[in-house]
């Protein structure tokens, strides 16, 4: 009874969420809305844990399904990337390259129907890889429109629920676990609601995790392959499948390597770049709004901040913006590369622990994390729940708070309270195992010098 209770005022929520209409204009009620859902997602998890209940999957999937099917005939209102989707999906249909042209160039005239004043930066050409490419032609050749492109990546986010139940099935954990994923807002929000690509690549990239935990490397390979021509985001995650990939009998030192048992990994590359030249037709063209967007943007970020306002000081020499922003984040980025290199090192027989690790410090360290950015580390809470990282898939809501103004008076203006309000519980959290070490040192050390007295 208890799962269904839950169940039940989930859906509850969800069908007050879809009566709000533009979620940009009702940020407070939906932060409202999430807190019954919260209580459902405890109360499931809890009567879950507790010994398995009778029909409890059915539950589960039937919950998962019905939230989703909620909002997806709803408007994508805190997002509008969608609309870009189905553009580049239009384009290839009529036998264009989407890199060779931003959608405001006078050549694509023709392909302009009413959305087209919803596309974002429309200056810019698309910064979506190849894989999410042929995804949108294929979703705009079988049914053009902004429903049946969220009716695609949902089912993508369905099936990523039978991989992750597969997954813990390999792993021998509890099929419940799976409704930490199935039933969180995060995807139902950022998939069912704003139709967010970013599902396809996690699609692959947990894909290619279970082939290679049943040590099918070459499959493996192919689906990490896809991930990252989905989303650039799964290159990370290289490190933590090249350690996976060591022989068993060996050194420390050799495991780390010896390049003969990653052979495999080769199709990555292989198949990358494969996958580009088609489009090669467009030239450098095909790189500037990837470009734009990996030195510019700016959303969102909270240890990149810190590097960009300390590099940003007044020094002779310097071109101040540009130039420290830049900068920053190549700070950054040798961060998120030091990280992966530890965690390879460091769990390299488990590699959903290294990906997570890999993928979390990438959204602490990054310039822009909008919220459905948490949707690379959402799954891996299914296998090893984290409290920094479960607090964080909550608190990511949060930064939405700017669409109030924008939609208002036009101007994008983020505020410090909410930032602080979202990062610092995560921060305390992660530090948290830290601090109690040192506490423990601290007390061994006390004890070794009494006794000694």
């Amino acid at each position: 009874m208890g799962l269904l209770a839950a169940g039940v005022l989930q859906l509850s929520a969800w069908w007050w969420i879809r009566q709000l209409g533009d979620l940009s204009l009702h940020v407070h009620e939906l932060w409202w809305s999430l807190l019954p859902i919260l209580a459902g997602y405890c109360l499931a998890a809890l009567a879950c844990r507790g010994g398995q209940m009778a029909h409890s999957g059915i539950i589960i999937v039937g919950v998962a399904l019905c939230s989703r099917l909620l909002l997806l005939d709803t408007a994508p209102t805190l997002s509008d990337d969608i609309y870009r989707y189905v553009w580049d999906g239009r384009v290839q249909a009529a036998g264009l390259n989407p890199y060779s042209h931003a959608p405001e160039h006078d050549s694509r005239t023709g392909l302009r129907d009413d959305d087209w004043s919803q596309i974002n930066h429309p200056e810019l050409v698309t910064v979506y890889p190849p894989v999410a490419q042929w995804f949108f032609h294929a979703v705009v050749r079988l049914a053009p429109g902004v429903t049946a492109m969220k009716a695609a990546l949902v089912a993508c986010d369905l099936l990523l629920i039978f991989v992750l139940w597969r997954w813990l099935r390999r792993r021998s954990q509890a099929g419940w676990r799976i409704l930490l994923y199935a039933w969180h807002p995060l995807p139902v929000i950022e998939i069912a609601g704003n139709g967010h690509v970013d599902i396809l690549g996690v699609l692959c990239l947990c894909t290619a995790l279970l082939w290679l935990c049943g040590d099918r490397r070459h499959l493996a390979a192919w689906a990490l392959a896809a991930a990252v021509l989905g989303k650039m985001i799964p290159l990370l995650c290289l490190g933590a499948f090249w350690r996976r990939l060591a022989p068993d009998r060996s050194s420390r030192w050799l495991r780390t390597i010896d390049p003969r048992p990653r052979l495999s990994l080769l199709w990555v590359p292989v198949l990358v770049v494969t996958a580009y030249l088609p489009f090669l037709e467009a030239g450098a063209a095909m790189w500037s709004g990837l470009s734009a967007y990996a030195v510019k943007w700016r959303f969102n970020d909270s240890a990149y901040g810190l590097v960009y306002r300390f590099l940003s000081n007044p020094k002779p020499g310097w071109e101040w913006d540009d130039e420290a922003l830049l900068t920053a984040r190549w700070v950054c980025l040798g961060g998120v590369a030091l990280v992966a290199l530890w965690t390879a090192l460091r769990h390299g027989d488990d590699v959903a622990v290294g990906c997570a690790a890999v993928l979390g410090a990438q959204l602490l360290l990054a310039p822009t994390v909008h919220p459905w950015y948490m949707l690379w580390v959402l799954p891996f809470m299914v296998l090893r729940p984290h409290p920094a990282w479960m607090a964080f898939s909550w608190l990511v809501f949060l930064p939405y708070h700017v669409l109030l103004d924008y939609r208002n008076s036009g101007v994008w203006q983020e505020s410090t309270s909410i930032r602080l309000l979202e990062y610092v519980p995560v921060y305390l959290l992660l530090l948290w195992p830290v601090w109690r070490l040192i506490c423990s040192w601290r007390r061994n050390e006390r004890r070794v010098l009494t006794s000694v007295g």
